[in-house]
């Protein structure tokens, strides 16, 4: 059941429109004073709002502002008697959608309906932005608070990130390091080194070490480096003292891991000699409505509308054969629904097993 909010100063409309949201379950509260808003909005949790713009003792973009100042989550809808309502610059954002007179009961069903449900998306993704701001400040609180350079880099050897005392020890901006080819930034040199640790983890899927020196640095280091399958198909560099303990080396990879389990969106890890799941995180275990013994080893085309099964698994075959992309296709959840999505994918090489990192992420999230 919704809390829904009608304001108008025509009472027959608020009738109707009470009585129509009242027979589907819904909690109605009205206002047919324009100087009463303030105070029946204030403090108030509605998850919708009616508001006619047919007002007479105030301007109606100014109850629309009210309602948005002291109830921020509520989705606002216009009451109009135009079919092509005009919209103001200011309205733009404030206004979800507009209820055309003349109304019907199940006119005024639908248009709640459509708008309860973009309330709920709205909400979800306002959710999923500050889970999402509050993960990245507390990898960069953590991974920053270490005294030791910690970058982290794709297949091409391009630099995706570096904590801030990697930015200190080679004296550069993140301008200069992000993006560039870590041989280049720090061996000053036109590939990679023939005893470079990080070729050897491409390689091998596997952890690699080794004390190299580093021209861009100046310095001769141990350099452990890890594979980061649930990152995209990534690897973490970790320059350190050749004399630093396995426990504390441990303590830097948990950092890193948790990255996996911790996604706000769905990711599945697949062997791409057969399509079939091998890993799932938790939100995919979500998503798809599966226990970890129901997802494991199963087709990984089963997961999409049946009748874009086919045409997702030669796009993943595509983009996997050029060492990763993206395309748009449907999925079918846990509850059945069809979901429109944006996949993901990446090859990645896990002790001498070809698999994929595959990341589901539903476009109304983006």
């Amino acid at each position: 059941m919704a809390k829904i909010f009608v304001i108008s100063q025509d009472l027959g409309l608020i009738d109707i429109i009470s009585e129509s949201l009242k027979n589907d379950g819904h909690g109605v509260s009205t206002c047919s004073k324009p100087s009463d808003v303030l105070s029946l909005v204030q403090n108030k949790d509605y998850d919708l709002v009616f508001i006619d713009v047919h007002i007479h003792d105030e301007p109606h973009e100014k109850v629309v502002d009210v309602v948005r100042n002291f109830s921020p989550e509520s989705e606002v809808v216009l009451i109009t008697s135009y079919a092509f309502p005009y919209i103001s610059g200011q309205e733009t954002d404030a206004v979800m959608s507009y209820l055309v007179q003349p109304l019907t009961e199940e006119k005024v069903k639908n248009v709640a309906k459509r708008a309860l449900r973009q309330a709920r998306i709205s909400r979800e993704r306002r959710h999923l932005l500050s889970n999402i701001t509050a993960a990245k400040k507390q990898w960069e609180a953590t991974v920053d608070a270490i005294d030791d350079p910690i970058f982290l880099i794709d297949l091409d050897y391009n630099v995706m990130r570096a904590n801030l005392m990697t930015y200190r020890r080679l004296g550069k901006g993140v301008d200069n390091v992000l993006g560039g080819k870590c041989y280049q930034i720090f061996h000053c040199s036109d590939s990679a080194p023939s005893d470079c640790p990080g070729r050897r983890a491409m390689l091998t899927g596997k952890m690699a070490s080794d004390v190299i020196h580093f021209k861009g640095l100046d310095e001769r280091l141990a350099c452990d480096v890890y594979p980061q399958v649930f990152a995209g198909g990534g690897f973490v560099h970790h320059l350190h003292a050749p004399t630093l303990s396995y426990e504390t080396q441990s303590e830097l990879m948990t950092t890193y891991e948790r990255v996996f389990d911790e996604s706000l969106v769905p990711i599945l890890l697949i062997d791409v000699d057969d399509y079939k799941i091998v890993d799932a995180n938790r939100r995919a275990l979500q998503f798809f409505a599966r226990d970890p013994g129901m997802i494991f080893n199963v087709a990984i085309g089963g997961l999409f509308v049946s009748t874009l099964s086919e045409r997702a698994i030669n796009s993943l075959i595509e983009i996997l054969r050029n060492r990763g992309g993206s395309f748009k296709s449907r999925v079918v959840d846990g509850t059945g629904n069809d979901i429109e999505v944006v996949v993901i994918a990446n090859t990645v090489n896990i002790r001498n097993r070809r698999l994929a990192a595959i990341f589901m992420i539903p476009v109304e999230l983006l």
